[in-house]
């Protein structure tokens, strides 16, 4: 929520409430609300720290949302939230309506906060704060429930997240936003039938704190703060289990992308990204002694013996002195990959690095063959190479793409071209583009009312359009195995497949009409889950007709 006021509402009481102890949450039905959703610039908080780093409150929000789901429900909670993806936004009363719909006892809000000054300008305000909706009548907490509670999560955010630590963290909502004539509660707020209220984690539009919050171990930090709220509201026994974190930076204080950090004896690895935060969480550890090791590729190793006690939150961060080693650059991966023979032809080509990139020794590199023009771009902090053609790829024509050795990393490596370990040799793939269309001559009557768009946007990231059209049959193409009546198609399927075959999502799956239809993906899997980026198939099927395209997905 993008509010940056000051008042500050001090409570001349609190009122608090004793659950007796229970085992654990068994028996609470909670409703967990990710504020925001469906990417709408007008509502959502869009903001590009580094180029091609890319933070959605909404997605950031949903995200701690899956994480608190799971970590209340391995306590036994019941846990609904008011939306399971994250292409809808929910209207405020939806979002109430819905708990008070499922007679939940407990409504939770995640956001996260915002100054009012310009991007990238916010560079010192960071704090956690909580909202619970005022009687306007009596200037009171319409639920003092909420107010206990509050007071339990602030302080519990604030340590996990290491915001700037407050005498005060919760407010009335109709205070805070003014008081009379013109304050407000808050619509998510408004209508509940039970205790209720709104975090704001922290500061997404400091950039320090953005790049954080890209990072799904910093989500999870948040998720066990308001969690282990819950637990103390509802008399539940803390849990025992330990958490390791830290921040990793260089000798120039900058945070080091990549960073590897191991704990022994439990050998559990924590990766980290490419976001610039130096951000490393490691959970679910017995108290004890442990060995912390340090294992970022270019760096020093270090390792050190820690004790942690039971239920704490530890944190290590640490600094390493020197600059990185220049590492050969490695290709990760690259589109279209070698020898492919039907390659879209408005797509483009992109080839994602493992390590940031000099995007200066790039100006003469890169060279396709036969010549096309087109635009260079970088995205994924500087992982990530494009080359966008001026106009679709000729059809049926084999190019060669070259980068060559001469390219290097950030901190100075030859790229590795062929992956023999040696630095200094290009990067080349061949391939060629999907073939040119047959005559209409050549397809049935059928067929000919029979499609698959290209998705729009591709390369796409979060979600894409697909376009189809499904043909009206005659009595002969019906006879003819189409399995259709009057001017229905009898089943049709959209689905996504993986290079190797496998399947990933099933976007449509009913009977469908003809005419022209529009699906949408949404780089899901049918789990739910977020799908890695990457080269993807997606095959429509109406009776005996089938057709498959390809799509590129960048995270």
């Amino acid at each position: 929520m993008k509010r940056f006021l000051t008042i500050l509402v001090l409570f001349a009481s609190i009122v608090s409430f004793a659950y007796p102890q229970r085992s654990d949450l068994t028996g609470i039905k909670i409703c967990i609300d990710p504020g925001h959703g469906g990417y709408d610039p007008a509502d959502d908080r869009r903001l590009e720290p580094d180029p091609g780093n890319v933070f959605w409150e909404s997605e950031s929000n949903f995200q701690k949302a899956l994480l608190l789901k799971s970590l209340l429900e391995a306590k036994g909670a019941t846990v609904l939230l008011t939306r399971t993806s994250n292409d809808v936004e929910p209207s405020t009363s939806a979002r109430w309506q819905f708990a008070n719909a499922n007679n939940v006892d407990w409504f939770h809000s995640i956001h996260s906060n915002a100054t009012n000054l310009p991007l990238g300008q916010n560079l010192t305000t960071n704090y956690t704060l909580v909202l619970v909706k005022e009687d306007i009548s009596t200037r009171q907490a319409a639920w003092p429930q909420a107010v206990t509670m509050s007071n339990l999560i602030g302080p519990s955010i604030q340590r996990k997240l290491r915001t700037t630590p407050r005498s005060t963290f919760t407010y009335l909502d109709y205070t805070f936003y003014g008081g009379p004539p013109n304050g407000y509660n808050l619509g998510v707020l408004s209508g509940l039938a039970m205790p209720g209220e709104l975090s704001e984690g922290s500061f997404h539009d400091n950039y320090v704190e953005t790049r954080r919050l890209l990072n799904n171990g910093y989500r999870k930090m948040e998720a066990y703060a308001l969690r282990d709220a819950f637990l103390q509201y509802y008399g539940a026994p803390a849990d025992t289990l330990c958490i390791v974190a830290g921040i990793l930076t260089n000798s120039v204080g900058a945070p080091i992308n990549g960073v590897r950090v191991r704990i022994l004896p439990e050998n559990v690895l924590f990766s980290g990204d490419n976001f610039n935060n130096g951000f490393y969480m490691l959970d679910g550890l017995r108290a004890g002694i442990h060995t912390l090791s340090f294992e970022t590729p270019g760096f020093t190793a270090r390792i050190e013996q820690i004790a942690l006690e039971p239920g704490r939150t530890s944190f290590y961060d640490r600094s390493f002195e020197g600059r990185p080693v220049a590492g050969p650059a490695v290709v990760k991966q690259s589109w279209p990959t070698a020898r492919d023979t039907a390659y879209p032809a408005n797509q483009l080509i992109a080839v994602e690095f493992k390590e940031a990139m000099d995007t200066a020794s790039f100006q003469s590199a890169f060279t396709i063959i036969p010549p096309v023009a087109g635009t260079v771009s970088w995205h994924n902090n500087l992982t990530l190479f494009w080359f966008k053609p001026a106009e679709p790829f000729p059809k049926g024509i084999w190019f060669t793409y070259r980068i060559e050795g001469s390219v290097r990393t950030q901190a100075g490596g030859l790229l590795d071209g062929n992956g023999d370990g040696l630095p200094g040799d290009a990067f080349s793939v061949t391939f060629k583009t999907e073939p040119a269309l047959v005559s209409v001559e050549t397809q049935s009557e059928l067929a000919l009312n029979f499609s698959l768009g290209q998705n729009y946007p591709n390369p796409f990231n979060p979600s894409t359009a697909i376009s189809y059209q499904l043909p009206a049959p005659s009595a002969r193409q019906t006879a003819g195995g189409l399995g259709v009546e009057g001017s229905a198609v009898s089943f049709v399927s959209l689905k996504v497949y993986d290079l190797l075959g496998r399947e990933i999502a099933t976007i449509v799956s009913e009977v469908q009409s003809a005419g022209t239809h529009l699906a949408r993906w949404n780089g899901r899997n049918d789990r739910g889950e977020s799908v890695t980026s990457g080269m993807y198939l997606y095959q429509l099927r109406a009776g005996s007709l089938v057709i498959t395209r390809k799509m590129l997905l960048l995270r």
